[in-house]
């Protein structure tokens, strides 16, 4: 009450210190420049790494929603958009001259005045053999061959629950088809795609070159992007409108984000969080969605071209967009930003509905700026600078983080490092060599640092995964002279690899010499792996101890740094074989629908050191090695091992004891590993198998 009575009696909308706090704490929640700089940057890079992949596998993806703008709240939704790479739509039959290639499939957009705005049908113009998820959702109506976007919806919803165990879970979601993998919800939107810029939205192009936002280079990018149309109608419980799609504009939206200075982007931060944590907190199905909140402040910047975007002006900013919510609350229309005849409250924002959200937002507009402190994230924000009346903060990155530079070293590898959805697991030459091919072309560009960081990363995993690729392959029906060959590229592979990649990769050629039965050399591996990982500098996730960070790496070059500092757990993918003792896990996590076990880099060190010297015959070392590993695991409470990796980690423990021939011991473990389930490997069939 003390603080709701100290906001009231002041002005502090207009208070530029408290928005200079805010911005300094907001910062601190949701990025500093550079740190959402580096997030695009790691994430765009590997999108363009991976584009041959993609058209190898003749669908192309595009990554969106929150954690591609650059936010990282625990809740960012990831959104993967994909299409065929041979299924082109357009706009106007004259179009249909630049899209002649025989192998394409051409659908016209077509649109009428009973349609709402900025929802087309799409009109089958020229055919070639149709993927069964088209030729399945095509109808006819007056002679002349449509795609339904139900029935397009359902199969690919059908198709998504069909491809793994892990999905059969798959729930409908809009246009999407949601799966949860680490206890995150991905949508997946099968779409198609528009080179051109849809007529419909061409008053948009002049509205932007009228208002100058957003700048012509800007613009110019957004209408060289297209557009999507994504399968959903505008009135789902209306039949006839079967054959409605929906123009999606989400690349020309992130283009458009990524022009944002850095308050601009903030105050849309602040937005959600004002959504989330105060407006639909406790909701079920709330009204508002977060891209009414993009759409907000879309229009604010266009249209309010005297507002000062700078932190000492954050309040006022956000205020200014909240006012014009509940402006279109009260009227029930919310303008897309491209196509403002498409009212998006049209169907959502009606009614009763309507008029008890308009109460809501207007008894938080009465309550002035103190409406922020329901929010847990922002009264911790605002709390300090309201009662203390703290002097002014400075807004440099540099006042704002403690240690700036280390800790953008941190988040950069963090980043790198973390992003299991871009992993490049090949599984043939054509895909290896159209990988590396890029990233070549990408080396000879000009690269700022962190794209650098980033191609060096992928680079080395790249080769790792094609080295198992490639050995993974029956050898026994191999000559003797191409089994050598074979193992000599896999070899240098996997040593140029551990050359250019983080410091924890060696341990990848570790466990290639001892599946090859070079034993001693995988020993040799593993004690440069231990000498690296028992240096005081190193990084892992988001342990790192800064001050000797700073005083041994001075100097170092952030390519360099990576070597010699960055820990990475290691990556055992289901597509390959790596060691017999990792077969069941490998197939329980396959048929769980996931492909990936993630490893500590401590105890597959450990785990590699005990089954090398238990295969030379030295008892000893091994017991010592397996009594480190239990010692590790045992006594770690979050400490080394995060929690994400506790059951692989009990679960390579008890492989240990069971190998030794501690069968009790390891019974007892692989119980522990039963109770420390985790969303990432999913290795439960396996420990039980190992259990009977």
């Amino acid at each position: 009450m003390e603080l709701q009575q100290v906001v009231d009696k002041k002005d502090m909308i207009q208070d530029a210190g408290l928005s200079d706090a805010v911005y300094v704490g907001i910062c601190r929640e949701i990025g500093t420049p550079t740190e959402v700089r580096i997030r695009r940057e790691v994430v765009d890079t590997k999108d363009i790494a991976a584009k041959p992949l993609w058209i190898l596998q003749r669908c192309h993806k595009m990554m969106s929603g929150s954690n591609r703008e650059g936010f990282r709240f625990k809740k960012s939704d990831t959104d993967w958009m994909l299409w065929p790479h041979n299924y082109k739509v357009i706009d106007d039959p004259s179009q249909i001259i630049l899209n002649s290639n025989p192998r394409h499939t051409v659908f016209l957009m077509e649109f009428d005045d009973l349609q709402p705005p900025g929802f087309p049908r799409l009109k089958l113009v020229t055919s070639n053999p149709l993927l069964i998820i088209i030729l399945c959702s095509c109808i006819v109506i007056n002679d002349k061959i449509y795609l339904s976007s139900s029935l397009f919806r359902n199969i690919f919803l059908h198709h998504t629950q069909q491809l793994s165990p892990g999905h059969a879970s798959a729930i409908q979601h809009g246009p999407c088809s949601t799966i949860t993998f680490m206890n995150q919800d991905i949508d997946f939107a099968f779409c198609l795609r528009s080179h051109h810029w849809p007529n419909i939205a061409l008053p948009w192009i002049q509205r932007c070159q009228l208002k100058k936002w957003p700048p012509n280079c800007v613009l110019s990018s957004v209408i060289q992007e297209g557009c999507h149309v994504v399968p959903i109608n505008s009135s789902t419980s209306n039949i006839k409108r079967d054959c409605e799609w929906r123009l999606s504009f989400s690349g020309a939206e992130r283009i458009i984000v990524y022009s944002f200075n850095h308050c601009q982007f903030l105050c849309y931060g602040l937005l959600k969080i004002f959504l989330t944590e105060i407006i639909n907190e406790g909701k079920r199905d709330s009204c508002l969605c977060s891209y009414f909140m993009k759409t907000v402040v879309f229009w604010v910047i266009q249209n309010d071209t005297f507002m000062n975007w700078v932190p000492s002006n954050l309040l006022m900013c956000f205020w200014t967009c909240f006012k014009l919510l509940i402006s279109w609350v009260y009227r029930g229309e919310c303008p897309n930003f491209f196509i403002p005849q498409n009212n998006m409250f049209r169907v959502k924002v009606v009614g009763h509905r309507q008029a008890a959200l308009f109460d809501e937002l207007h008894a938080l507009y009465c309550n002035g700026i103190s409406c922020l402190l329901s929010s847990p994230t922002l009264a911790d924000l605002l709390k300090m600078p309201i009662l203390n009346r703290t002097p002014a903060l400075r807004t440099d990155e540099n006042s704002i983080i403690m240690m700036f530079d280390i800790l953008m070293d941190e988040h950069l590898f963090l980043e790198v490092s973390m992003l299991l959805t871009f992993r490049l697991y090949v599984v043939d030459r054509r895909e290896f060599a159209g990988l590396l091919l890029a990233l070549e072309q990408l080396q000879k560009a000009r690269l700022t640092v962190f794209q650098s960081i980033t191609v060096q990363y992928v680079l080395s995993s790249l080769l790792r995964n094609f080295a198992f690729c490639i050995s993974t392959q029956n050898l026994a029906i191999l000559s003797n002279r191409k089994r050598t060959f074979i193992y000599d590229n896999s070899l240098n592979m996997l040593k140029l690899a551990s050359k250019i990649g983080c410091a924890s990769e060696i341990l990848h050629l570790a466990l290639y010499y001892y599946r090859n039965c070079q034993y001693l050399q995988s020993i040799k591996c593993l004690q440069k792996a231990q000498e690296k990982m028992l240096k005081p500098y190193v990084i892992y996730r988001q342990h790192v101890d800064k001050k000797i960070y700073r005083g041994s790496m001075e100097g170092v070059s952030l390519s360099n740094k990576m070597r010699k500092c960055l820990m990475s757990d290691i990556e055992i993918c289901a597509y390959y074989f790596y060691i017999d003792e990792l077969v069941p896990e490998q197939a329980a996590s396959m048929s769980d629908g996931n492909a990936l076990l993630q490893i500590h880099h401590l105890v597959m060190l450990h785990m590699l050191n005990v089954l090398n010297h238990r295969r030379l015959g030295n008892k000893e070392r091994s017991d010592e090695s397996l009594m480190h590993l239990y010692l590790l695991v045992l006594n770690d409470y979050g400490t080394y091992i995060p929690s994400d990796s506790r059951d692989t980690s009990w679960q390579m423990l008890g492989i240990c004891l069971q190998t030794c021939g501690y069968y009790q011991l390891a019974l007892t473990i692989f119980m522990v590993s039963l109770r420390n389930i985790t969303p990432v490997n999913r290795i439960q069939k396996a420990t039980t198998l190992r259990i009977l």
